[in-house]
């Protein structure tokens, strides 16, 4: 496992073109062909996945599903930041500051 930057709110996050992803009743499947495994993301994994598209800032990310889920603001953004993070570690996803 490769150990990634540490990410910001103002990290700019994509998804790994390289990675395929597939969605499947609602949830996403990621998969690491390199390493030979699949993730799989629960509905709000699967929500923060979708919600990064073409890529989006930290920042903005977080506030979107603290909007979503009226959720607090610092749960939901500590959450994003450790998902991303283990996303991040397996080459899942690409960012730069």
């Amino acid at each position: 496992m490769t150990k990634a930057p540490a990410i910001t709110l103002a990290t700019f996050v994509r998804p790994n073109p390289a990675k395929p992803s597939v969605e499947i009743e609602g949830e996403v499947v990621l998969m690491s062909i390199d390493d030979g495994l699949y993730f799989g993301l629960n509905a709000v994994g699967s929500e923060v996945w979708r919600r990064l598209g073409d890529g989006v800032t930290v920042a903005a990310l977080c506030t979107g599903l603290a909007e979503h889920y009226d959720g607090d603001p610092a749960r939901i953004e500590a959450d994003t930041l450790a998902l991303l993070d283990k996303l991040a570690a397996r080459a899942l996803v690409e960012f730069r500051a």
